[in-house]
This record gives C-alpha cells, sequence and structure tokens, in this order.
C-alpha cells in the first residue's frame, strides 16, 4: 500500500507538470494570437484613417497632405482661339497635370466680358492620386481611378473646350481679370508655390484702359496690384487682325507691368 501510494503520487504529479507544459503552451499561442488581432485592428485603422482618405468631398483638397504648388490659370475667352493656339493650350495644360503633383490646385477662370473681369472659376479642384499609384491595400483602386478621372480630367478638359470655343467679344478685362485674383483672395494658402499663366493676345480693352485708343500707354498707367505670390507666365495669343495692336512696344508695357507687381518669368508668343 505504501509503495502504491507513491507511485500514485509521483503519476499525478507528473500529470499536474505535463498539464502545466500544456498550458503555458496554450497560453503562449493565444498571446500571440490577440498581438496578431491587435496587430491587424491597428493596421485596420490606420488605413481607415490614412493621409490620403482626408479629402474635401468638394474641391478634393486634402488637408493632411503637402501643397506644393496652386496653377491658376486665367484663359482669355474674348475672341475664338485658333486651332493651333487651342491644341497649345491643350498640350500645355495636359503637360502639366501629369507633372503636378498629388494635391496640387488648379483653378481655371475665364476672363470676357459676361463678368467684366474675371468668372467663378470653372475648374477649382486638387488633383488626387489615379488610381495606379496608390495601393490595394489602404484605397480602392477602381473608386480612385473614377474619381480622378470623373471629378478631376473629365471637368478640366470641358472647362478648355468651354473656354477656347467663344467668339468675338467687345470687351476684353485683362487688368480687371488680374486686379480679381488678387483682390477676391484666389491665391491658395496652403499652397508652397503659385503659378499663374495667362493665355491672352494681352489686348486690354476696357474703362481701365483701351490698347484699341491709347495703345501701349493703357499698359503704362494701369494701377498696381499685388500678385507678388506668383510666378507669372504669360502666353501671348497672336491674332493676325490685330497686328498693328500687338506691337513690340505693348509686349515691353506688359513685361514692365507684370514684372512690378509679380514675378514675371516668361511672356511666350503662340501663333494664330
Amino acid at each position: 500500500m505504501t509503495m502504491f501510494g507513491k507511485r500514485s503520487k509521483r503519476n499525478t504529479s507528473a500529470r499536474r507538470r505535463r498539464m502545466s507544459r500544456e498550458d503555458r503552451r496554450g497560453v503562449a499561442v493565444f498571446s500571440l494570437c490577440v498581438l496578431a488581432l491587435a496587430g491587424l485592428g491597428f493596421f485596420a485603422l490606420d488605413v481607415v484613417r490614412a493621409p490620403e482618405r482626408d479629402y474635401d468631398k468638394v474641391t478634393l483638397c486634402n488637408p493632411s497632405l503637402p501643397r506644393f504648388s496652386q496653377h491658376i490659370v486665367v484663359i482669355d475667352a474674348s475672341d475664338t482661339l485658333s486651332p493651333h493656339q487651342t491644341h497649345f493650350l491643350d498640350t500645355h495644360l495636359s503637360d502639366l497635370l501629369a507633372s503636378a503633383a498629388v494635391n496640387d490646385r488648379f483653378s481655371i477662370f475665364v476672363l470676357d466680358d459676361h463678368y467684366n473681369g474675371l468668372s467663378n472659376p470653372v475648374v477649382d479642384l486638387c488633383k488626387p492620386h489615379s488610381g495606379e499609384d496608390v495601393s490595394a491595400l489602404t484605397a480602392n483602386q477602381q473608386f480612385v481611378q473614377t474619381l480622378y478621372r470623373e471629378r478631376f480630367e473629365q471637368p478640366l478638359d470641358q472647362a478648355i473646350s468651354r473656354a477656347v470655343s467663344g467668339g468675338e467679344q467687345p470687351v476684353s478685362p485683362i487688368y480687371e481679370a488680374l486686379s480679381d485674383v488678387a483682390a477676391l483672395n484666389h491665391f491658395d494658402p496652403a499652397a508652397e508655390n503659385v503659378h499663374l499663366t495667362i493665355v491672352s493676345d494681352m489686348i486690354q480693352n476696357s474703362r481701365a484702359g483701351s490698347v484699341f485708343k491709347r495703345g501701349s500707354a493703357a499698359i503704362d498707367q494701369l494701377p498696381l496690384i499685388d500678385l507678388r505670390r506668383a510666378r507669372t507666365r504669360v502666353f501671348w495669343l497672336d491674332r493676325e487682325k490685330y497686328q498693328r495692336y500687338q506691337t513690340a512696344e505693348l509686349q515691353a508695357s506688359w513685361q514692365d507691368y507684370l514684372g512690378s507687381v509679380s514675378r514675371l518669368e516668361q511672356i511666350q508668343r503662340v501663333r494664330d
């Protein structure tokens, strides 16, 4: 009996040791599962809260991402663009769009006599991710591609088409449009750089001054405005019918004026 009792105690002790090892193994496995689930939970939370998802539903601008540039384009629709000029503008804007960073802002305005200055923006959107440059882990690629195409790419194309198809109009308020850019706070404060592109024949014709009446002197007497944040480029649309007005003196006057109110980079002539 004594020997049996001793063997029984030893067997019970061995079972306890075996159960203890199994318990420890189970606890370890359970702990690893908990850690894995927690990691997945944090990953899912990061995906939901990812900065690229934090965009404005109207402008597509994302306050959580840097905005390197704002591209302001003022298109003079007071006269119809020639086929070459239309192609040139389309190519330039397409290249600009392709080279722009995600979250760069595009603000496109039309200048015509309906507004006696600047229109409301026909496009005012930030460039979103395209479906090609997002991760399948953090975004629905098809949704992003549709958003890019329907909310950004197509409106831009439509705006350009509308702008270049206008007919001849009696007023060309170039100065007023540029004044509106400054006075109506169209500069994006979040943008590190502002690029202003003016697409026009540069024949100012309004109450502020008329090239038809005074030639280049009409530009020399324009009031100064504050466009100092902007790097300015002019695509000067040559018009055969306005050759006697689009003189070297007029170009020099615009160069002096725009150079005094902004950071003028270039005036580029675009043939008719």
